[in-house]
């Protein structure tokens, strides 16, 4: 998930040993790299967290956790400089490669520091896991103009840009490569596509998710790792595979374990065009027998975004309403979709999001963690936290205790994992595979 996110101050337990993170580099034998699973109860985490204050302008502080079967309450990482690593940009996006153990967040502009990277500048920076904290890496900070969607592939970190044919590329230190993609010979009728995803498939090939504001269709590029196109296919049996809050673009396309990319749709305009397709492993064509009516499932909700848990079960992300299903609209409800059952369940046991912020959210094992928090909400909405009181977005004043939810993905069924003091504003949890 390829990687929204989601992409989410009572000082670490002295205790934890972080055994999916070496001390020089956090690609070590107990990282899972998406294939064998390790025990939960092995696995480290990093949660950021943001002032509630101050929300984006007030930077962010990221802290590693160790074991993902133990519950915690009252933690606290923002503030902690002990435990914690500070930046003073706020990031809106997070992304954790597990070939190469690079963390890294996206500064928004709005949200970057005259003492960080530079004022309204947006930009990527990139960390590893070092003695149990996060350390930026040498090549850090990028600065680029502008991103959408983000992600990784090979030993790469990228960030595509929202509508030009630009990816930036992160290394393993954290430096950054412009790549310009050939996307203006495959225009229609005068349109560039844009990209709405780079889903990995290992050995220098990924597929590239590519959408058109003039057609509302399935589009994918297949390319090398340096982003060569050398294949496209279309279909036209569902929509535009994108999701968008504002500015922000989230990814409707993953793979599952088995190496099959299932492409949604969630806000056509066309009722039948609103579900997924499938291209199977090592296959460079949509799979003609498979097509998943979600719209259907879902009683005619429509959906902004899609987070790959384990197997092939999937996190739908539900607007509130059937009617209201744009870039501006809110979305507030959660439901988890098999794919080879073609079955749909809504989530229960998360509290009443029309007023709380969710964060960027991770899956591992079976269950997906959810962050909430009491920040700011969009249009009475959830949504990834940020953007401040503007635009639609209202600031909460709910006493609300910030939680991280574990998902169980065969019960649909949330409980919290996590609880934080009121002082942290949770942006994300990533799951250092």
């Amino acid at each position: 998930m390829n990687k929204l996110f989601l992409l989410m101050p009572a000082a670490l337990l002295a205790a934890a040993t972080f055994t999916s993170c070496s001390d020089d580099d956090s690609n070590d034998s107990n990282a899972s790299n998406g294939t064998t699973k390790v025990d939960p109860a092995k696995m480290s985490f990093v949660v950021a967290s943001g002032d509630p204050t101050s929300d984006l302008t007030g930077g962010v502080y990221m802290k590693v956790f160790s074991d993902l079967s133990t519950t915690r309450d009252g933690q606290v990482v923002y503030g902690d400089a002990t435990n914690g690593t500070q930046s003073l940009d706020g990031f809106t996006q997070y992304v954790y490669n597990p070939n190469t153990g690079v963390y890294s967040g996206y500064i928004y502009a709005r949200a970057a520091s005259a003492q960080g990277i530079g004022a309204s500048q947006p930009g990527i920076r990139s960390y590893k896991v070092r003695n149990g904290k996060l350390v930026e890496l040498a090549g850090s900070p990028v600065k680029i103009d502008n991103f959408g969607n983000t992600g990784y592939f090979g030993d790469y970190t990228y960030s595509a840009q929202i509508s030009n044919p630009y990816v930036e590329r992160i290394d393993s230190t954290g430096a950054g490569k412009n790549i310009a993609v050939n996307l203006p010979a495959y225009a229609i009728d005068g349109t560039n596509p844009t990209i709405g995803n780079i889903i990995d498939m290992g050995n220098n090939e990924v597929a590239m998710v590519l959408n058109y504001s003039n057609r509302d269709s399935a589009v994918v590029a297949f390319c090398d790792y340096d982003l060569n196109i050398k294949k496209v296919i279309y279909d036209n049996r569902i929509g535009n595979s994108v999701g968008a809050l504002r500015s922000v673009r989230y990814a409707q396309s993953a793979k599952d374990d088995d190496g099959n990319i299932y492409v949604f749709s969630g806000s056509s305009a066309t009722d039948s065009k609103v579900g997924a397709i499938r291209i199977n492993k090592g296959q460079e064509t949509f799979d003609s027998s498979y097509k998943f009516d979600i719209l259907s499932e879902s009683d005619g909700y429509r959906f902004r975004k899609v987070f790959h848990i384990s197997g092939d079960k999937f996190l739908l992300e539900f607007y509130a309403s059937k009617t209201a299903y744009g870039v501006m609209d809110a979305s507030n409800k959660y439901a988890i979709v098999d794919m080879s059952d073609k079955s749909l369940n809504w989530v229960t046991g998360l509290p009443d999001l029309s007023k709380l912020s969710t964060g960027w959210g991770d899956g591992y094992d079976g269950a997906y963690y959810l962050p909430v928090a009491a920040g700011t909400s969009f249009a009475g909405g959830s949504g990834s936290t940020g953007g401040g009181n503007k635009g639609g977005w209202t600031r909460a004043t709910s006493a609300f205790t910030p939680t991280i939810y574990r998902i169980d993905a065969n019960t649909a069924v949330a409980t919290p994992f996590m609880t934080f003091t009121s002082a942290d504003l949770l942006k994300s949890i990533l799951i250092l595979k």
